[in-house]
């Protein structure tokens, strides 16, 4: 039969044309076929190379994103409710830059990268933390007297920047300095490069202290209850459980001239990234308090009145005192445990 369509020119063409199509065909599908082989070549090539690099540094990377992961989460249970030392499976002593030792200074100062974002300068450094004991003594004075043998608290004494300036009183009148504060990086510095008599402690973000009943004369905090947004009533009635009756506790707390602060600086970048919108936008407080943030990273604030009554609740009020000196914005609440 193909001979004899060849025979005829039209059947001819149509067999010729048929012809052709199956052998385009035929090219087509090895064309595919060879594709596909090496598209499979390439594959596993590619395969090759991700389980090299996953058998390399495949743990390592996991690793770092889980370290990731821990960091972002810094108050969790999985942590203590604390800022830890690291965040890694494996904990070994952290590395601290060298102290700064100071002529005349009994003490040494942390490197400038374990002062947790106050003055770098070695002069200004020491001249804010001065200013701020100065407060406290004062308050001491004022309602105290000149005590000897007084059990002092750093609620929140970071790398010893106002503790360390009750040295003298310990040497002169006894007085038995202690701190806590949540982040374990500062507590280390200070076991390593503080004397046996600073009793410092790890604390957590949950309303505990590692202390007895009645056990403090004094309890001061710089920049604490400025940003606790959560249990702050529980953290009040806690402070009192350990201060003595007639005990003080001196703390700052933001207020209106706080807002009125933060509020000229609005567009500095530091306030940008710390406060709510609300607070920049209005140039003085319309509410009687505002509490911005998370457990990790927060701003209180407290229309004076209101902080005096709401305090009043828990410690006898004796003082609201506004700013008080040129390195602060913050307002100084000084209050007594009742005697009974």
């Amino acid at each position: 039969m193909r001979k004899i369509a060849l025979a005829l020119p039209p059947l001819r063409r149509l067999v010729e044309s048929r012809d052709a199509a199956l052998a385009d065909r035929a090219l087509l599908e090895q064309s595919l076929r060879e594709m596909r082989a090496e598209m499979a070549r390439q594959a596993a090539s590619d395969q090759a190379v991700l389980m090299q690099a996953m058998s390399t540094d495949g743990d390592a990377r996991i690793e770092r994103t889980l370290t990731m992961m821990r960091a972002e989460y810094t108050v969790l249970p999985r942590f203590g409710f604390h800022q830890p030392l690291d965040y890694d499976q494996d904990s070994l002593p952290p590395h601290f830059d060298p102290p700064v030792i100071l002529p005349g200074e009994s003490l040494p100062l942390p490197a400038p990268a374990d002062r947790f974002g106050y003055p770098a300068d070695d002069a200004l450094y020491l001249h804010m933390g001065g200013l701020d004991a100065a407060v406290v003594r004062a308050a001491i004075a004022r309602h105290l007297g000149a005590p000897r043998d007084l059990a002092l608290l750093d609620f929140g004494c970071s790398s010893g920047r106002v503790l360390r300036h009750f040295e003298v009183e310990h040497q002169a009148q006894g007085w038995r300095p202690h701190g806590v504060d949540i982040q374990a990086r500062p507590i280390e510095w200070l076991r390593l490069h503080f004397p046996q008599h600073y009793m410092v402690t790890t604390g957590t973000v949950q309303p505990h202290l590692p202390f007895e009943d009645n056990s403090l004369d004094v309890i001061y905090g710089f920049s604490v209850f400025t940003h606790i947004k959560y249990l702050w009533d529980m953290w009040l009635l806690e402070l009192r459980r350990v201060l003595k009756p007639g005990g003080l506790l001196v703390q700052t707390i933001h207020t209106e001239n706080a807002w009125a602060f933060y509020h000229r600086n609005r567009d500095a970048a530091w306030v940008k990234q710390a406060h709510a919108a609300r607070m920049t936008e209005s140039p003085t407080m319309d509410v009687d308090w505002f509490h911005h943030g998370d457990i990790a990273v927060s701003q209180a604030f407290w229309k004076a009145d209101v902080a005096r009554r709401n305090w009043g609740r828990y410690l006898e009020v004796l003082e609201l005192l506004p700013p008080q000196h040129e390195m602060s914005f913050q307002d100084v609440m000084v209050c007594r445990k009742p005697l009974r």
